[in-house]
């Protein structure tokens, strides 16, 4: 499968985005993507990881 950035491109409503971080950061959504797409936590993200995998982190 390969992907573009256009396939990331969706009309999302202004009422949908976060304005502000939730108070138990664990508590966050996290959308895994496959077939199928699945909903999940944040604190889901360590059962997902498998020895060898990179994670890259955005602080800015």
């Amino acid at each position: 499968m390969s992907w573009t950035l256009d396939d990331f491109d969706y009309p999302l409503p202004q009422e949908l985005i976060a304005q502000a971080p939730l108070n138990r950061r664990t508590d966050s959504r996290l959308l895994q993507v496959g077939a199928p797409l699945v909903d999940l936590r944040f604190s889901d993200l360590p059962t997902l990881l498998s020895p060898g995998d990179l994670l890259v982190f955005n602080d800015m």
